[in-house]
């Protein structure tokens, strides 16, 4: 293991465990504290490949005991043409103007040996995406096979079900988490990404054969990208969002039966949504799920 994985690693042992029991399960049930019935909370992936794809029934016969299903963010068209263009460079920035020609030249090259993604495609598409949406685009591709998204999956079998739909924010609030993290810093991510693509290839794939056990302590080992344990980046983009969901959270819990999902991520550490739930007097059980 070199010097920045292992620190890495160490770094999210520190951040994200509270106790061995936390460490295995992807569905809790919320009780006590005043509350009439059970209420639930899944920790999901972002995406995963098609034949990966996990929805237990564990899951789908809560969502449909529940009156309320809610996912973190709105999945509409209009916001993710929001988001997208947050993602993306302004008019007049590029990665070539971000990073050193060198840099650019093996990002570039990268591209077209890992991908077989062309010269040209690649300027005129990818070069203009901001580093980190590249280094997760990068880890999509490298599947080789149509992804399934757990929010738009989760939230179609939710309508399907005839559940009141609602998001813990607009999609503008993730794009200023995600914008938060400094340009600099989203460079060195994707520079590392690509001079460690093969392991971080082969830890994803571990990562979704994990996900189904609820091996949450091999799951958390697999960093994605350095900029999720940037002090910085956990702040912005988990632990203050955490926080602002709380009070959207419980008056979900007060008014209606409720389901909620929200990354895996943001179950865990000393500001995870368990630890909060916790704080506040509400018991937390795990599911069992397979």
């Amino acid at each position: 293991m070199n010097k920045l994985k292992y620190v890495l690693v160490v770094l999210l042992s520190v951040l994200v465990f509270e106790s061995a029991k936390a460490q295995n399960s992807i569905l809790w049930e919320i009780s006590g504290n005043g509350l009439k019935s059970p209420y639930y909370l899944l920790g999901t992936l972002k995406f995963t490949g098609e034949k990966e794809f996990y929805l237990p029934k564990q899951v789908t016969n809560r969502i449909k005991n529940c009156e309320l299903f809610a996912i973190e963010d709105q999945v509409d068209h209009h916001a993710q043409h929001e988001l997208n263009k947050a993602l993306h460079f302004p008019k007049g920035q590029s990665l070539a103007t971000q990073l050193a020609a060198v840099d650019y030249k093996v990002v570039q090259e990268f591209f077209q040996k890992e991908f077989g993604i062309n010269k040209e495609t690649f300027e005129s598409k990818y070069a203009h995406v901001k580093p980190l949406t590249l280094s997760i685009l990068m880890t999509r591709l490298s599947l080789g096979e149509k992804v399934k998204f757990y929010d738009i999956e989760l939230l179609k079998f939710a309508n399907k079900s005839n559940l009141e739909t609602y998001s813990l924010e607009s999609v503008d609030r993730e794009a200023t988490a995600l914008n938060a993290f400094p340009m600099e810093d989203q460079v060195k991510a994707l520079l590392h990404s690509v001079a460690n693509f093969e392991s971080q290839k082969a830890e994803y794939k571990k990562l979704m054969a994990d996900y189904p056990a609820g091996n949450l302590d091999e799951i958390f080992e697999y960093t994605l990208h350095p900029s999720e344990n940037s002090p910085l980046f956990l702040e912005e983009f988990y632990y203050k969002r955490n926080e602002e969901w709380m009070p959207k959270i419980e008056k979900m819990m007060g008014d209606k039966t409720s389901f909620i999902s929200v990354g895996i991520s943001h179950l865990e550490g000393e500001r995870g949504l368990l630890t909060l739930l916790k704080a506040k007097g509400y018991t937390l059980k795990d599911v069992p799920v397979k």
